[in-house]
């Protein structure tokens, strides 16, 4: 298989999985795709279809106080921002912005 079609292939995946409402892990258990190489494949697509930022996010104190840590705000390149308290959960952060990511 070449490059081009290995890109095609897995594009074809990626959008079937963005339109089946499906978590990565069930789509992947129910389509029997290895999860670390659909994991690897979507990151890699999108990363192709990053902006000129190259994808980065602005991280903003939320207070104009020097020091205070209180919460963050993290503003997407796509207009959509998430704030995160003190204490927050990393693993459901990352969560929610792979989600967000995926629906650019």
């Amino acid at each position: 298989m070449t490059r081009e079609e290995r890109v095609s292939y897995w594009q074809g995946i990626i959008e079937e999985y963005k339109s089946s409402g499906l978590s990565g892990a069930a789509f992947c258990r129910e389509h029997n795709i290895n999860l670390g190489r659909f994991y690897h494949w979507r990151r890699r697509l999108q990363s192709d279809c990053l902006g000129e930022d190259g994808g980065f996010v602005e991280l903003v104190p939320c207070s104009s106080q020097p020091g205070d840590t209180r919460s963050i705000h993290i503003h997407l390149t796509n207009g959509i921002s998430i704030e995160v308290g003190r204490g927050f959960d990393p693993v459901t952060l990352r969560g929610v912005i792979e989600t967000v990511v995926s629906i650019r």
